[in-house]
């Protein structure tokens, strides 16, 4: 029978089973034709866009990545979530985060450190299923940032004759038979109006993939990526689950001193804060587990933990969400000619201005209230224990009082039993403290109750994560820390970070005109539509800086090829 709310219920017992087989039987296949194509190669790609390749420390690198697949071509059902990180030449990563991947595209950015030092580094984007052939496969642009308030430099041993090439994108063939991009005069004053024009030649809208757009001071921005030219030998340690549904997270049990896996064992999971969620799965037949989160933002807490087996003690190992594996790439000689250093110390300027008028707020994430609606919906009953005369004991709020929940004994041990009208002591109950799952009866009855402020009660089974339950028992502390019980052993708090948060996007041409307009990326188009048969029309408004700007279109075409495309204007240095 089918709930709304809470999903399967009343599922017998002896059905749990054959159930569980019929998934296994449909879930294998699918993430097996996730993971490979039939020779043996994984499904996946990626081609990455910055606004600029030259940055001062403290700054935003905005990006665009389109996923395809290794024909270069669109394929559905393909990886949701997008790695990204700023690194070093020798593979030490300085900042990450995760981005949504819709319509196999994504957007975003990375805010670089402003202690970062003068140097070059490396943007790299993958996917979980990427991971399966290591750093070599992943996609790379190479970028400067410039720390003017640090006199060193990023200085690395000479690696030149690594695996890597250069590929120049503006030597793809066919490019100017793409677009006609244009800008309507040359010569701008400080905040005029500037209309930019593109139009697709002879209907190559069709074969346009992505396009982007960025203007940018002139010198700032170069057209090259990099990428490894040769497959190395590489060997994946563990399995990675495709997210083709979203953020994961996955990991394995073992035992504790011989690090032998357990299988068929749950393992259950806990959501704490704000969008508090509880799942739970059982381990496979070498002991690896995976769950599949919700697409919250920012970083929630999560407790894991193992279901009780008696006399074992068991850990619990969770994957490192971003690549560990270590790979180095070129790491030129710093330099900038005399044009990019005029440029950059425009854009340093810019950025000290900026810094005077602008703050970089970073909402928090977490909601503080924890009166929100629990995973399991509106509970059948609520018991509040202030209503009530102080008992000694929460077994004798249960047992005394009309409650849906009683204490039960069971070969001298303790258990609870919902009461509902159907029988539902066919599974236990899913007992939870502050939405986390502790299946030790005993510690739960030796909380004080005066630490506690409701019990929940769902009185029907419950099937969640492929587990099926015999009700709910929610029990809520008043100051959200337990009620000071002894979590289970095997369980870990992990800090995980959800999505990257919101805070990389201004409005287009978003300044005070009581303000300087200091910015150094003027325009910045992430996902722009493919023009028709009339040209597209562009406005932005011309910065304070004055000196040149770059006009640059740049993406793939529907068979993989890069293309990008460059136009140009000027900004005097008064208005006439």
């Amino acid at each position: 029978m089918l709930n709304p709310l809470f999903g399967l219920t009343k599922m017998k017992k002896y059905n749990r089973h054959f159930f569980l087989f019929m998934l296994l039987l449909v879930v294998r296949p699918a993430l097996a034709s996730c993971f490979f194509h039939p020779d043996g190669e994984i499904n996946e790609k990626i081609f990455l866009f910055t606004d600029r390749t030259l940055y001062i420390a403290g700054e935003k690198v905005h990006f665009s990545a389109t996923l395809l697949n290794s024909n270069d071509t669109v394929t559905a059902g393909q990886s949701r979530i997008l790695y990204c990180e700023l690194i070093t030449p020798d593979g030490i990563i300085v900042t990450n985060n995760k981005f949504l991947i819709h319509t196999l595209s994504a957007e975003g950015c990375i805010i670089i450190p402003d202690h970062q030092l003068t140097g070059t580094y490396y943007l790299r984007a993958y996917t979980k299923m990427m991971r399966q052939r290591g750093p070599q496969s992943y996609e790379y642009k190479q970028i400067r940032i410039i720390n003017p308030r640090k006199p060193d430099v990023l200085v690395l041993e000479n690696n030149q004759n690594l695996l890597a090439r250069q590929v120049n994108q503006t030597e793809q063939k066919g490019a100017n038979d793409l677009l006609t991009v244009s800008v309507e005069k040359e010569l701008y004053a400080p905040r005029d109006t500037i209309s930019l024009f593109y139009k697709e030649i002879n209907g190559s809208s069709a074969k346009i993939k992505s396009l982007c757009l960025s203007v940018v001071p002139e010198h700032s921005k170069t057209t090259s990526t990099f990428y490894t030219a040769e497959k190395i030998q590489f060997q994946a340690e563990t399995e990675f689950f495709p997210e083709t549904r979203g953020l994961s997270i996955a990991g394995k049990l073992t035992e504790a001193s011989s690090a032998i896996p357990i299988p068929d064992k749950r393992i259950n999971l806990s959501i704490i804060g704000e969008g508090r969620d509880f799942m739970a799965t059982l381990t496979d037949s070498t002991g690896r587990f995976f769950f599949a989160l919700p697409d919250y933002t920012g970083s929630r807490d999560l407790f894991l933990c193992a279901e009780k087996m008696p006399a074992k003690s068991l850990k619990i190992w969770v994957d490192n969400d971003f690549c560990t594996t270590p790979f180095r790439m070129p790491s030129p000689d710093f330099t900038l000619n005399e044009q990019e250093r005029r440029t950059a110390q425009n854009m340093a300027q810019n950025m000290q201005i900026n810094s005077h008028f602008r703050n970089l707020i970073i909402p928090d994430s977490v909601d503080k209230n924890t009166d929100v609606l629990s995973f399991y919906g509106k509970p059948t009953t609520v018991l509040y224990l202030d209503k009530y005369i102080l008992l000694p004991t929460l077994e004798e709020y249960f047992n005394e009082l009309p409650s849906q929940v009683k204490v039960r004994k069971r070969k001298g041990e303790s258990y609870f039993a919902v009461q509902a009208t159907n029988d539902l002591s066919f599974y236990d109950p899913l007992v939870l403290v502050d939405w986390v799952a502790v299946d030790e009866p005993a510690k739960i009855l030796a909380v004080s109750p005066l630490n506690i402020s409701r019990i929940e009660v769902v009185n029907e089974d419950y099937v969640k994560g492929g587990q099926t339950y015999g009700g709910i028992i929610s029990i809520i502390s008043k100051k959200g820390d337990f009620a000071g019980i002894d979590l289970p052993s095997t369980g870990i708090f992990i800090n995980y970070r959800f999505l990257a948060e919101n805070q990389c996007y201004e409005k287009d041409n978003e300044f005070l005109t009581t303000q300087p307009d200091a910015r150094n990326t003027i325009l910045w188009k992430p996902s722009l539509n493919s023009p028709k048969n009339q040209p597209e029309k562009i406005i932005l408004i011309a910065p304070d800086t004055p000196g040149k700007y770059s006009v640059t279109f740049e993406g793939i075409t529907v068979d993989g090829k890069f293309f990008s495309i460059s136009s140009g204007f000027e900004v005097e240095s008064r208005k006439r």
